[in-house]
């Protein structure tokens, strides 16, 4: 069958305990090619099958799908530039690193720190951010790096005029995006698949961010908190290699 090894290291992995569940997709600009879910929500042999409209917690796919794809309609709406300096928006930043260093990870900002011990909230992860001593000199090197797309998340919400989940809500209206959103409804635990146990909250995380700097900015921040459905990461992608190649997007409005 098409995928038939791909499909047979999705089942190996399952069965030596590596993850429960997953959903895979293959597609082109115009087509998908393969989609197929794989195993259970949980371990347990009684847990609900997982189906093709289970929802996952997409981690720092929320960095991709989520804040960069809000800030660049920013950018094309001319309220904001690549060049500005994150110092324009974050005002206890110092330094020259721009928007685009952090889009790139070139800010000189660690990769992570965990400020969820002793910060909470937007201001006090802002202020803790900016004042974190850089770890190499901006533009020098790539670091992939959380705090730099918090940051990201921050100025979006600053130029967007409105929280970062109901700027990116606008834009899964405009793109005919479904399940991909932030802190999901009531409506969708039923078919969440589980993320971890987690010792910081004590308990079994279901449709909860489980990072923890995301969690203590209220579960919407600009390096993780999105979930959402392998079929709607994938619908993201196709939108993106359509624009890629020049063709319209069938959802976009003309």
């Amino acid at each position: 069958m098409p995928f038939g090894e791909a499909r047979r290291i999705v089942l190996e992995a399952i069965a030596r305990r590596a993850f429960p569940a997953a959903v895979v997709e293959v597609g082109t600009a115009r087509a998908v090619l393969w989609r197929q879910a794989f195993g259970r929500l949980t371990y347990d042999a009684d847990a609900p099958v997982t189906r093709l409209d289970t929802i996952f917690d997409l981690a720092s796919l929320t960095k991709v799908i989520a804040t960069a794809t809000v800030l660049m309609r920013l950018v094309e709406q001319a309220k904001l530039h690549l060049s500005d300096p994150i110092g324009r928006w974050i005002p206890r930043w110092r330094g020259d690193a721009t928007v685009e260093d952090a889009l790139s990870h070139t800010t000189g900002l660690p990769a992570w720190l965990p400020l969820f011990r002793e910060h909470q909230g937007r201001d006090a992860f802002a202020a803790a951010i900016a004042g974190a001593p850089l770890e190499y000199q901006p533009r020098s090197a790539s670091v992939y790096s959380d705090l730099g797309f918090i940051l990201l998340g921050f100025i979006a919400e600053d130029v967007g005029g409105a929280p970062l989940d109901q700027l990116f809500e606008i834009t899964c209206s405009r793109l005919g995006l479904e399940d991909l959103a932030f802190k999901p409804p009531d409506r969708w635990r039923q078919r969440t698949a589980p993320t971890e146990y987690d010792p910081w909250r004590k308990r079994l995380l279901v449709g909860e961010v489980p990072d923890e700097n995301a969690a203590a900015l209220g579960g919407v921040a600009g390096h993780a908190g999105l979930f959402g459905t392998g079929s709607a990461v994938g619908r993201f992608a196709q939108t993106l290699l359509r624009a890629r190649i020049g063709e319209p997007d069938p959802c976009e409005p003309p």
